[in-house]
C-alpha cells in the first residue's frame, strides 16, 4: 500500500490548499443559494423601473395614465428637453421615457397615433412598460365603447388594477406545490464537486507524477495496475470525506426540512454517485495535465461547461432542445434529471423510481467509462 500511503501523505502536505479550495467553492455555492433565496432561477417578480413621463397634454386621461404608471414604477421628473433626457438615459438615471402629446385622447385613444417612447437600447424590461401602457389604453377604449365616459372608464381600470387574487397551490407533489429549498442547493452541487476535486487532485497528481517520483515508483515491485488501484482507493477515501463535508451544508442550513425529507436517501445516493463521477473526471485531469498553470483553464472549461449545458446554473426547462440533446452525453445532465424528479415529487411513483434508478445507473456507467479512459492514458504515459 505504498502508493496509497504516498497519496494520503501528499494530501496532508497540501491540506491548506485543500481547505482553501473547499472554502472558496462552498462559499460560491452558499452565496448562490442565498441570492436565489432557495427558490431557484425560474421565479418571477414584478420589477419597478425608473421612468419619466413628459405630459404635454395636461388632461385628465393623461394624468390618470401617469398615476397608473406611478403605482407600478418610480417616476422621475425631468425637464422636457431632449438633451437632458438623453443624458439621464445614458447614465442610467432613468430607463424609460413616455411622451404624452397634446390632444392625447383624440390622437391616441380615439385615433391610431401611438405614444412616443424612448428607452435604453438592448434592454428587455422596457417592453414590460409598453405592455402596461397598451393594457391601460385598451381597457379604457373597451369601456368607453361600452358606454362609459372616459372618467368612468379610468376609475373602472383603477379598480381592476387594485384587485388582488389569492392563489392556493394544490399539494400534488407533497411539498405544497413548491420545491424544497435544499433541492436548489443540490442543483448547484455538481459545480462544486467537479471544481474542488479536479483542482485538489489535479495538483496532487502533478506532484505525484514528477519525474523523480515516477522513477522511484517504477523501481518498486508494485505493478502499474496495483499502483493505479491504490490511487483510486486514495481518491475514494478523499472523495468520501469531501462528500460528507458537502452533505453538512444542507444539513446545517435546512436541518429540519432536509433530514425529514422522504427522498433523503435519493438525495444522498445521487450526490454520492456524482462525487464518484467527479473523482473519475479529476483522475483523467490529473493524468493528462502535467503543469500546474494549465489546471485552472482545464477545470474551468469542464466545470463551467457542464454546469451551463446540463441545468446547474440555468434551469433545465430554459435550455433549448439542441443544448439538451448534447447534454445527454454528459453525466451532470443525468444527475440533474434525478435531482429534478426527487425535488418535484414528495412520493415517487413506480415509473419515477425507475427513472431515478436509471439516471443513477447512467452516472455510474459514465464514472466507470471515464475512469477506464484515465487508466488507459496512465498506462500509455507510463510506457512512453
Amino acid at each position: 500500500m505504498t502508493v496509497f500511503k504516498g497519496f494520503i501523505t501528499l494530501i496532508k502536505r497540501n491540506i491548506f490548499m485543500c481547505i482553501l479550495y473547499l472554502v472558496i467553492f462552498m462559499s460560491i455555492c452558499i452565496s448562490i443559494q442565498m441570492l436565489t433565496g432557495g427558490k431557484g432561477t425560474t421565479q418571477f417578480e414584478e420589477e419597478r423601473l425608473k421612468i419619466t413621463v413628459i405630459d404635454r397634454d395636461g388632461g385628465d386621461l393623461a394624468e390618470s395614465l401617469k398615476e397608473y404608471l406611478g403605482e407600478k414604477h418610480d417616476l422621475v421628473t425631468l425637464k422636457d428637453d431632449e438633451n437632458v433626457i438623453q443624458e439621464n438615459l445614458f447614465y442610467r438615471n432613468i430607463y424609460y421615457v413616455l411622451t404624452i402629446p397634446e390632444g392625447f385622447e383624440e390622437k391616441c385613444l380615439d385615433g391610431t397615433e401611438k405614444l412616443k417612447t424612448t428607452k435604453i437600447p438592448g434592454t428587455t424590461s422596457a417592453f414590460y412598460v409598453d405592455q402596461q401602457i397598451d393594457t391601460f389604453l385598451n381597457d379604457v377604449r373597451v369601456l368607453k365603447a361600452s358606454g362609459f365616459t372616459v372618467e368612468e372608464a379610468v376609475e373602472e381600470v383603477k379598480k381592476i388594477g387594485d384587485m388582488k387574487t389569492e392563489v392556493t397551490l394544490l399539494d400534488k407533489n407533497g411539498y405544497g406545490g413548491e420545491r424544497p429549498a435544499h433541492a436548489y442547493m443540490f442543483q448547484f452541487m455538481p459545480y462544486m464537486m467537479i471544481s474542488v476535486l479536479c483542482y485538489i487532485i489535479g495538483f496532487i497528481m502533478i506532484a505525484y507524477r514528477k519525474k523523480d517520483v515516477r522513477q522511484r515508483i517504477r523501481c518498486s515491485a508494485t505493478s502499474l495496475f496495483s499502483q493505479n488501484l491504490q490511487l483510486v482507493m486514495g481518491y475514494i477515501v478523499f472523495g468520501i470525506g469531501f462528500w460528507i463535508i458537502c452533505m453538512l451544508m444542507p444539513t446545517v442550513l435546512y436541518t429540519k426540512d432536509f433530514v425529514t425529507d422522504r427522498n433523503l436517501g435519493y438525495y444522498l445516493l445521487n450526490s454520492f454517485v456524482m462525487m464518484l463521477v467527479s473523482l473519475s473526471i479529476s483522475f483523467c485531469v490529473g493524468v493528462l495535465v502535467e503543469r500546474e498553470e494549465i489546471v485552472n483553464g482545464v477545470v474551468n472549461v469542464i466545470s463551467l461547461g457542464m454546469s451551463f449545458t446540463c441545468g446547474v446554473f440555468v434551469s433545465m426547462s430554459v435550455l433549448g432542445k439542441g443544448v439538451r440533446a448534447v447534454a445527454h452525453f454528459l453525466p451532470v445532465y443525468w444527475y440533474e434529471i434525478v435531482n429534478e424528479t426527487i425535488a418535484d415529487n414528495g412520493a415517487l411513483s413506480a415509473s419515477q423510481q425507475t427513472a431515478v434508478w436509471q439516471g443513477i445507473g447512467i452516472q455510474l456507467l459514465f464514472a466507470a467509462a471515464i475512469l477506464g479512459v484515465g487508466m488507459m492514458l496512465s498506462k500509455r504515459g507510463s510506457q512512453e
